[in-house]
């Protein structure tokens, strides 16, 4: 049985997004200054990934 949820451990959908995307821009932050992708790269495989993830949700 699950007990209950402590209010101040409870974040909504929006709180969650948001958090996301920080640590995602910071990490592609990091990996373009490092030399390691370019902003081209991400841009590209951003793309990508979303024709095959909106392909798979078309099934």
């Amino acid at each position: 049985m699950a007990g209950k949820l402590d209010p101040r451990q409870v974040v909504t959908f929006e709180e969650l997004l948001r958090a996301m995307m920080f640590e995602q821009e910071a990490t592609r932050r990091v990996l373009v200054r490092k030399g390691m992708l370019t902003s081209e790269e991400v841009l590209e495989e951003t793309q990508a990934v979303r024709r095959e993830m909106e392909g798979k949700r078309g099934r």
